[in-house]
C-alpha cells in the first residue's frame, strides 16, 4: 500500500522590505546615511520619507546637497544644515517642530525648504540675500526670520 505525504506550506506576506534584512536596498541605504551622520530616533516611512523624533544637526558636514534618496518629512525638533556648501535644499523636511537653519551655504534659492517651521528660520549668509517676504512665500514660520 502506498502512502502519500502531503505538506502544506504557508507563506506570510510582510509589509517590511525583505532587502532591509540583507542590508541592501533603499531602506538600508537611507539608514546607513542617517546612521553615518549620527541621526537617531528616525522612522523610514513606506514612501521612503524620513520622520525624526528629535533633532537633526548637519552643521559643518561638508554637504553640497542631500543625496537623492534622502527626503526628510517631519522633524519634531530643530533641523540645522548650516555651515556647509549646500546649493539646494531639496530633501529638507516638510515640517520642523523647532527652528530651521540653512545659514552660511551657497544657496541662491530656498526652494525645498520646509513648508512649516514652528520655531525660527535662519537663512542669512548665503550666496544670495533673501528677504522675509520671500521666506514667508515658501514657509509658514511661527518664530523669527533671520535673513
Amino acid at each position: 500500500m502506498k502512502s502519500y505525504y502531503t505538506e502544506t506550506i504557508h507563506f506570510e506576506r510582510s509589509s517590511s522590505d525583505p532587502l532591509k534584512n540583507l542590508s541592501i536596498g533603499k531602506r538600508a541605504q537611507i539608514a546607513n546615511w542617517l546612521d553615518s551622520f549620527g541621526i537617531i530616533n528616525y522612522t523610514i516611512n513606506d514612501d521612503l520619507t524620513i520622520d525624526v523624533n528629535g533633532s537633526v544637526n548637519l552643521n559643518y558636514k561638508f554637504l553640497t546637497c542631500f543625496p537623492s534618496f534622502i527626503k526628510f518629512n517631519e522633524v519634531s525638533s530643530i533641523f540645522y544644515c548650516s555651515d556647509n556648501q549646500l546649493t539646494s535644499l531639496e530633501g529638507c523636511p516638510r515640517t520642523v517642530g523647532g527652528s530651521f537653519s540653512c545659514r552660511n551655504n551657497y544657496l541662491t534659492s530656498l526652494e525645498g525648504c520646509p513648508k512649516t517651521v514652528d520655531g525660527n528660520f535662519f537663512c542669512h549668509s548665503n550666496k544670495k540675500k533673501f528677504n522675509e517676504e520671500y521666506v514667508r512665500s515658501l514657509c509658514k514660520v511661527k518664530g523669527l526670520i533671520s535673513v
